[in-house]
């Protein structure tokens, strides 16, 4: 209860001394407190009390108000903190997951890496004609350099190695046919060589002897 309300006020309103708008608004406050509503009752069973022990009642009530809201304020700062708490944890960890998951995305494994190199790694492969026969006039349009550049680039088969002799047609278009193999060697490495001519750089000429070496 408010301490404005003093024990005068109480009496007046009890007899009848205030006016109607005083009394209203007493009666209204008395409603939004509890505590006021108490001490107006309490009078209405004792009328012959003292102002001294009324005052002392005022007191006990205003404390009792002043405890109630201390532990409400308590209570509600005890949760707030707990909010902010638990809200702090929550952002750590988030931050924590994703420092993580930049870290792991930016760190390729060992076996990533091996992988990546073997990718990167292509085998050594090299052409060169093969001379004595006069009817073999084809070379490659652009030179056996960027044959070979192309050879190496292109080749797919690895960790196998070998000598593949071929003789082809070359047609209108520069592009080799009825490839023959004249050597043997490792099967894989002649469909190998045979799938790079067919596929490689144009040749100008009409017929070709040439060595592809796999290394």
């Amino acid at each position: 209860m408010n301490n404005n309300y003093h024990i005068i006020r109480i009496q007046q309103y009890l007899k009848g001394e205030l006016n109607q708008e005083e009394m209203y608004q007493l009666e209204r406050e008395a409603l939004d407190d509890p505590l006021l509503q108490d001490a107006i009752d309490g009078y209405q069973m004792q009328r012959e009390v003292s102002h001294r022990r009324l005052s002392l009642l005022q007191q006990r009530l205003a404390a009792r108000i002043e405890g109630l809201a201390k532990e409400r304020n308590a209570f509600f700062f005890g949760w707030q903190r707990l909010g902010v708490a638990a809200t702090a944890c929550v952002l750590m960890v988030l931050v924590l997951v994703l420092l993580w998951m930049r870290n792991h995305r930016l760190q390729p494994t060992t076996a990533e890496k091996e992988v990546a190199v073997a990718l990167v790694s292509t085998a050594q492969v090299s052409a060169q004609a093969v001379t004595g026969d006069v009817s073999f006039d084809a070379v490659p349009e652009q030179g056996w350099e960027q044959l070979n550049t192309y050879l190496s680039e292109h080749a797919g088969v690895q960790g196998v190695s070998g000598e593949v002799v071929l003789v082809f047609d070359v047609d209108h278009q520069g592009i080799p046919y009825a490839i023959e193999e004249v050597s043997t060697t490792e099967q894989s490495l002649v469909q190998e060589a045979k799938r790079l001519l067919q596929t490689g750089p144009f040749w100008h000429g009409s017929r070709a002897k040439i060595s592809i070496s796999f290394n």
